[in-house]
C-alpha cells in the first residue's frame, strides 16, 4: 500500500539521506555539514512556499519510499518525482503520480495543466508518465538541459 501525503519538517531528514546524500557524498565530500544545512533550510522553504506543494510518499509501515514535487507557475505545475532505488521499476511510479495528481487536483483548484520534464534516457520515468496519461509535447531545455516535455491536462 502507498501513502502519500503533505511534507513536514521531520520528513527533510528522510529526503536528505534517502534521495540526496549520495551526490552530496560525491560532489561535496568533506563539507557534508554545510550541504546538510543548506538542504535542511531550503526545504522547509518549500514546505511552507505557496509556489510549491510537496507530497512525502510512505508504505503501510511508514517507510520513506520517495517524495513528489510540485513546483506552481499560475494554472500550470511542473511535477518532480523522487523514488528509492529499491522500488524502481516496480511500477510504483504510476500509482504515487495518479495519487499525487489526485491530491494537487483537490488541494490547488487553480492548477489545470500538469508539465513532466524528463531526461530522454529515464525510459521508466517515460514510460510511468505516459501510463498515467501523459502526453509527450516537445523536446526543450529545463533547467539549461534538453528534456522531453510530457503534458497531462487535469479535468
Amino acid at each position: 500500500m502507498i501513502i502519500l501525503r503533505e511534507t513536514i519538517e521531520k520528513d527533510i531528514r528522510d529526503i536528505y539521506l534517502n534521495i540526496h546524500y549520495k551526490y552530496v557524498k560525491k560532489y561535496f565530500n568533506g563539507n557534508e555539514k554545510q550541504q546538510w544545512e543548506a538542504h535542511k533550510n531550503w526545504y522547509k522553504f518549500l514546505i511552507k512556499s505557496d509556489y510549491y506543494e510537496l507530497y512525502t510518499v510512505l508504505d503501510e509501515n511508514d517507510s520513506f519510499l520517495g517524495y513528489i514535487k510540485f513546483e506552481i507557475d499560475g494554472e500550470c505545475a511542473i511535477i518532480n518525482i523522487y523514488i528509492i532505488e529499491s522500488i524502481r521499476g516496480k511500477k510504483y511510479g504510476e500509482k504515487i503520480i495518479d495519487l499525487s495528481l489526485e491530491k494537487i487536483k483537490n488541494k490547488r483548484l487553480d492548477i489545470s495543466i500538469i508539465l513532466a520534464y524528463i531526461l530522454e534516457e529515464n525510459l521508466l520515468s517515460k514510460k510511468a508518465f505516459h501510463r498515467v496519461g501523459f502526453t509527450f509535447d516537445c523536446v526543450e531545455k529545463y533547467k539549461g538541459v534538453e528534456h522531453m516535455l510530457f503534458i497531462k491536462c487535469l479535468n
